[in-house]
């Protein structure tokens, strides 16, 4: 059986290592990065922003910011059937554009 005074250490041990990793600065998730000037949290965030359209589609107005699914291209011939895995045919990036009435503008 363990000693009193060497259960007395290690309880005081433990205490101490408990406290020091409470009182250690964690980063934060919103504090600048070093040297960077922007954000940790921004670099995290996965996505795109809507671009600015403010003057990309000519003299239309209003010129707002529209995510759009770009053409399907098929595949022609018989080779791209044999080479054809069973793929979502639904899945397909969207892009930004910029977009007047029913036309639309790189941004």
């Amino acid at each position: 059986m363990a000693s009193p005074s060497n259960l007395l250490k290690l309880v005081i041990a433990v205490a101490v290592a408990a406290v020091f990793s409470l009182l250690l600065p964690l980063p934060a998730l919103s504090a600048p990065a070093v040297g960077g000037g922007e954000s940790l949290w921004k670099k995290m965030v996965l996505g795109s922003k809507p671009p600015r359209c403010v003057g990309k589609c000519l003299n239309c107005r209003p010129c707002m910011a529209s995510l759009v699914v770009p053409e399907h291209r098929e595949r022609k011939g018989f080779e791209a059937d044999l080479n054809r895995r069973e793929e979502d045919d639904s899945y397909y990036l969207l892009h930004w554009k910029c977009k007047c009435g029913n036309k639309l503008y790189q941004p």
